[in-house]
């Protein structure tokens, strides 16, 4: 009976840990961005029945009440990015992935204007026009989008862990991704315009991903790219326009001719040799 008695209470406590009080401000926030979504049969969930910190793909800080995550995932929603979420302040996650949203990425979407904001996923949407330079989140993913111009040069300076641009049409500089004091571990860029030698760049010391395939990318690929103590988990520089031997060691080991294919005059190892 008291073994019973003590499970009970503590489910009361694990439920009341798991939907916290919602707050008011936030609340009435995700209410105008459903309005402005809409109103999308996937968030009539999103509704005064429960409190908002309930509410499918919402999630907040369970002291505060504040809403610290939102996803709104594959929903088929065309709408504009909604001005309303500007208002969700403590945001930290934002993933509005594989819906049909439309117009340019607002310039909120940044730690300016959200500080806590470190991840933003708005891949396989229809938005266009430039990045704002705002959007410096530790992970970031644009890919499928129909994004036009060149890297933010805030970009430069800002740090991130990850960043999937592929599948655009920018264009312009990339190599300021790149350097040796940089922390990123994971970089696509493929099928874009980009155009910077590589072989003047620095690659950052965690970098373990790097696909860039499908671009106007020049000169060699680094000798530190096969020098490396640390092991590629993804490496393609195909269809560029990259010259010269290609340094030998793991990275040829590891990856096949598909990786380099598709380039001016690259030779050595998997393809074939220097003339």
């Amino acid at each position: 009976m008291l073994l019973t008695i003590v499970l009970s209470l503590a489910a009361v406590a694990h439920a009341g840990d798991a939907v916290v009080g919602c707050d008011k401000s936030d609340g009435a926030a995700l209410l105008a961005v459903k309005k402005a979504l809409g109103d999308p049969p996937g968030l009539s969930g999103w509704n005064s029945t429960l409190p908002c910190c309930a509410w499918k793909g919402v999630s907040c800080n369970a002291t505060t009440g504040r809403v610290t995550e939102l996803t709104i995932f594959a929903l088929n929603i065309s709408a504009p990015i909604p001005m309303a979420m500007a208002n969700l302040t403590k945001l930290q996650s934002v993933n509005l992935a594989y819906n049909r949203l439309y117009g340019p990425i607002p310039s909120f979407l940044g730690p300016l204007a959200l500080p806590g904001l470190n991840y933003l996923r708005l891949d396989g949407n229809r938005l266009t026009g430039t990045i704002p330079p705002t959007l410096t989140v530790l992970d970031l993913s644009l890919v499928g989008n129909l994004l036009v111009g060149p890297i933010p040069a805030t970009f430069g300076a800002a740090q991130f862990n990850s960043m999937d641009l592929a599948d655009n049409q920018l264009s312009g500089d990339a190599s300021l991704l790149f350097g040796a004091k940089k922390q990123i571990n994971a970089l696509r860029l493929s099928r874009n315009q980009f155009k910077f030698d590589l072989g003047r760049v620095e690659l950052p010391e965690p970098l373990d991903i790097l696909v860039i395939d499908h671009n106007l990318v020049y000169g060699t690929i680094p000798p530190a790219a096969a020098a490396r103590s640390r092991k590629w988990l993804a490496f393609d520089v195909s269809f560029n326009q990259l010259c010269g031997p290609i340094p030998q060691g793991r990275l040829t080991r590891r990856f096949g001719p598909r990786h380099f294919a598709g380039n001016k005059c690259l030779c050595a190892r998997p393809l074939p040799p220097c003339s």
